[in-house]
């Protein structure tokens, strides 16, 4: 078993991941009315719905059902995440983080955290939930794990709005500033700007290495390389049915948009590539950063369950990733083999 797991590791090289087809959006859910960023379980999207003050819910593989009513009440929806069978709420007009028990019948929302100002963009890593808070101008974290979960400072930001982590780097749209920065988490540092000159961004969703940004004051979602030094943003996902683009969720190969005043769910298809471009992305399993310090992100994984042994071929640690990515901050430092499905690569641990 050893001799082969070695061997199938020096056979698999790295590779990367060329994008540079324009992708085109349609509509695929109408009437929603102000529907803001939303997240995704399973075949399940749920959606905020602003101005209406509620949470939907609306089937991706059906979607001429009409949409369900998850939750009322909430005072300005915004960001949503969800981690086991809890959807968190960040509720805009109440400067409040609340949560909803998805596991019974019309569940009311329970505040978890008051007294934030205008919490926007939520996301996970483990067990923490990282809110961009526009009006404190930070973007802070809380472990939901504690029963009296306390806030603790990441970053300091200007109106941040969205957020999207890939690996040990917290990206976020800066609106009123119109740019993206980015916060390498492993890090003391200050943020850096990623890309600026853009019209209101909002939403962010990465695809690859590609991080596609919704410019809600041009009516387009707009895009970059993040694992170029110096990434220059290009037109991503273009519609004629675009009018204030504001949420970006991925599933599987398929980008879904809200757009806020048009009332609409729009999406696009990642597999209208080229052909040659299809040909580059099949079987092409990337892991970064190597070395890796706390997070190890998985590119392209054929498989959501990994893997990971010693050098002696000892199983360390397994599992299943999580948004594309593996907690390693538990081992120690030297060199390992991760496999997930038939895919066996190196990687190293600082």
């Amino acid at each position: 078993m050893k001799k082969q797991l070695y061997f199938l590791l020096f056979i698999f090289l790295l590779a990367g991941t060329k994008m540079s087809a324009q992708l085109s959006a349609n509509v695929f859910i109408e009437n929603l009315e102000t529907p803001n960023p939303m997240v995704i379980d399973g075949n399940t999207m749920y959606i905020g719905i602003y101005y209406m003050d509620k949470v939907i819910k609306v089937k991706l593989d059906d979607p001429n059902a009409p949409p369900v009513d998850v939750v009322t009440g909430v005072n300005r929806p915004y960001g949503l995440a969800l981690k086991d069978n809890i959807l968190y709420v960040s509720e805009f007009g109440a400067d409040r983080l609340s949560k909803v028990d998805l596991s019974i019948a019309n569940p009311n929302p329970e505040v978890v955290l008051s007294g934030i100002r205008s919490p926007l963009g939520l996301e996970f890593v483990g067990n923490d939930l990282y809110m961009a808070l526009e009006g404190d101008n930070k973007i802070a974290k809380l472990d939901v794990s504690q029963t009296t979960p306390q806030l603790i400072d990441v970053t300091s930001a200007q109106s941040p709005f969205e957020i999207e982590i890939i690996g040990n780097e917290l990206y976020f749209t800066e609106r009123f500033e119109g740019r993206v920065s980015k916060f390498d988490m492993s890090t003391s540092n200050p943020p850096t700007v990623v890309a600026q000159g853009l019209s209101y961004p909002s939403g962010l969703v990465s695809y690859g290495k590609e991080l596609f940004i919704c410019e809600a004051g041009a009516a387009k979602v707009s895009k970059l390389n993040f694992a170029q030094l110096n990434p220059v943003v290009s037109d991503g996902i273009t519609s004629t049915e675009f009018n204030y683009p504001s949420g970006l969720a991925v599933r599987d190969h398929t980008i879904y948009i809200t757009d806020f005043f048009a009332g609409s769910l729009l999406k696009a298809d990642m597999t209208a590539l080229s052909v040659s471009d299809q040909k580059k992305r099949e079987n092409k399993t990337l892991i970064y950063p190597n070395p890796a310090k706390e997070t190890l992100t998985i590119q392209n994984a054929s498989s959501k369950n990994y893997k990971i042994f010693g050098m002696t071929g000892n199983l360390v640690l397994s599992g299943t990733l999580e948004r594309d990515s593996v907690n390693v901050s538990g081992l120690t430092k030297g060199s390992y083999i991760i496999q997930i499905g038939d895919v066996i690569k190196k990687f190293i641990k600082n």
